[in-house]
């Protein structure tokens, strides 16, 4: 039994700390992948401002020196660039993709590739221009350019001179379906840009930006960080096992100390004792007091059931005792058999009948599944039924306005006998005091009459505790317990409390 225990405990630490390493590795692929596209949009957009700052203030000059100026602008995290023409057909290939591939060139080049062949132009040495030539390209869609670049240019002597340029954002939305190398991928190209020149659509340049992982002082950052991450993995399950072991081992004391205790209950030792030594957390320490208290419960019911046997037999044994006495003296003609006789003996019969009664009508109360019969009773009329030949009592108020939600047998058998009770125990000659009010939703009806309650407070509503067990008259002791379960069964309760000499129960019924 220990050793299962001890492993369940170190499996639940364990998986804990397996899970929780786990949900920290695919936290970090996820921001890793959010970090890849924060990070080719950043090399992208700072790529533009570079080029705005290029051509800031820029007139007069050739069209080869634009395009040389796109290219040696482009910082070290651009891998490569496409350069298409207006029907958006790739023209030349400069450099490589994200993961480093050298980009071959197409078969066929537009017009812009006159102008990169140029020998004005000198490409950078960042980037190489691949001799070799494919036919793998793709046809598939990709955004549209974000930004554009507006050209005002003009001939003179064979050589085309811009005069102004202008960057600004394109206005365009949705996708472009072209044919890029197969080697490119979509989320390669970090952002486009258009070219216009004299408002005519002149040709794109697709930027390719370094993934994350391969960018060198990204890619370092990243693996030494996964290899920190991935090097404290079995260090986190060691910690966890020695953890799991030392507050298992508690763990296990903690849950001996009060399975033995239950154990203890279960076989009818109710004066059970936990021992806190044993209890190192609060969790177990307020179990641990439940079970002492629990403990106390059980032995005073256990006490007060035998008190209420012995006195319930002693009720139930005295009516029978004087019927056996009247009708013995009878007999044998110690008692003349008259009227007078014959109502003694019924006298006696009526009180064993109410006893028994009493006992099988709380018994029916907690056993049966019978559904209430639940009506709009109104209160008025439920007092006068249940105040019927009665004399000593007076109503505070209007109680005319108030309607519960009640069985209204039941509702009446539960005011009888608070009413019963107040009047036997009461102060003789002193009226019971009735009001009725509303409280959160319920409709509380408060019986009062002088009296006092016993010291200390017995559990009244316990069908084996007597209000006064110094009495010694008659009775099931059953009247405050039946008006207990009747309110219980009613989704309600009855409260009993006594304030400077005046006792007071009060019945809250929904409303």
């Amino acid at each position: 039994m220990r050793r299962n225990i001890y492993i369940r405990l170190l499996l639940s630490i364990v998986g804990i700390t397996v899970l929780v390493m786990a949900v920290q590795l695919v936290m970090l692929l996820f921001s890793t992948r959010m970090a890849e596209r924060s990070w080719k949009q950043h090399v992208f957009d700072g790529y533009v401002e570079t080029l705005s700052s290029e051509f800031r203030g820029s007139s007069a000059i050739t069209f080869a020196d634009l395009l040389y100026t796109l290219v040696d602008s482009a910082p070290d995290r651009v891998s490569g660039l496409l350069v298409r023409d207006e029907k958006g057909d790739v023209s030349i290939s400069i450099g490589s993709s994200s993961r480093g591939d050298f980009i071959p060139q197409p078969y066929e080049r537009g017009r812009l590739f006159d102008v990169y062949s140029s020998s004005t132009v000198a490409f950078p040495n960042a980037f190489s221009i691949s001799v070799n030539t494919t036919e793998d390209f793709d046809e598939r869609e990709i955004a549209v350019p974000e930004y554009c670049i507006n050209l005002t240019s003009h001939a003179f002597g064979g050589t085309l001179f811009v005069d102004d340029i202008r960057i600004e954002k394109s206005g365009l939305e949705g996708t472009m379906r072209v044919k890029i190398p197969d080697v490119i991928k979509n989320n390669d190209i970090a952002g486009s840009i258009l070219l216009y020149n004299n408002g005519v659509v002149y040709g794109y340049l697709d930027i390719i930006v370094f993934d994350i992982d391969v960018y060198g002082p990204t890619e370092m950052l990243i693996r030494d960080f996964s290899s920190k991450v991935l090097f404290f993995l079995p260090i986190a399950v060691l910690i966890s096992l020695v953890a799991g072991y030392f507050i298992s081992k508690r763990n296990t004391g903690m849950i001996r100390e009060i399975r033995r205790a239950l154990k203890e209950l279960a076989l009818g030792n109710y004066k059970v004792r936990v021992d806190k030594k044993l209890i190192a957390f609060d969790e177990f320490s307020m179990i641990a007091d439940s079970i002492e208290q629990l403990g106390c419960d059980l032995e005073r019911h256990r006490k007060s059931r035998k008190e209420w046997l012995r006195n319930i037999s002693h009720d139930l044994n005295t009516p029978v005792t004087s019927m056996n006495i009247l009708l013995s003296g009878a007999e044998d003609g110690v008692f003349p058999l008259n009227s007078e006789l014959v109502k003694a003996v019924k006298k006696e019969n009526d009180i064993l009948s109410e006893r028994i009664a009493s006992v099988a009508y709380y018994s029916n109360l907690i056993s049966s599944d019978k559904p209430m019969m639940l009506t709009r009773v109104p209160v008025v009329d439920l007092l006068s039924s249940s105040l019927e030949g009665r004399k000593r009592y007076s109503i505070k108020g209007d109680i005319s306005e108030y309607e519960i939600q009640a069985d209204y047998e039941l509702a009446k058998r539960a005011l009888k006998e608070i009413f019963d009770n107040a009047e036997e125990y009461g102060v003789p000659d002193e009226d019971v005091t009735i009001s009725v009010r509303r409280e959160d939703g319920f409709i509380a009806i408060c019986v009062s009459n002088r009296g006092s309650l016993p010291r200390p407070m017995p559990s009244f509503f316990e069908p084996w505790a007597r209000g006064d067990d110094s009495r010694h008259e008659g009775g099931s002791g059953l009247g405050l317990p039946i008006v207990h379960q009747i309110m219980e069964m009613h989704h309600g309760d009855v409260q009993i409390r006594e304030d400077d000499g005046l006792v007071s129960v009060t019945l809250r019924f929904p409303e």
